[in-house]
């Protein structure tokens, strides 16, 4: 029995493969004020980031570092407060 028989026959594309270890995002830092409490986060490996996610932080990755994504926040006129955070807008990825 070989691996075809087990797993049936299937073609590898050469993107499919991680050749890289590092990843170097370039970002754009943006500052904006929210209502406070509203930040909305999700986790997500490195290797999965794209360009326009919206990072916390600021730095290099390793591809299976678990990384913080702004996937929502709200704004309003109301007396709720506020707060002040830096948004890191990625604009180009490297991997090495």
């Amino acid at each position: 029995m070989n691996n075809k028989e087990v797993f049936g026959e299937f073609d590898v594309v050469e993107d499919d493969i991680m050749h890289y270890s590092i990843i170097k995002p370039k970002y754009k830092k943006e500052e904006i004020t929210i209502d406070k409490g509203s930040l909305k986060t999700k986790r997500k490996f490195a290797f999965l980031l794209e360009v326009g996610d919206k990072l916390l932080n600021s730095r290099e990755f390793y591809a299976n570092d678990d990384v913080e994504v702004v996937v929502d926040y709200s704004f309003s006129d109301s007396k709720r407060p506020k707060e002040k955070i830096i948004l890191y807008i990625i604009e180009d990825l490297t991997k090495e």
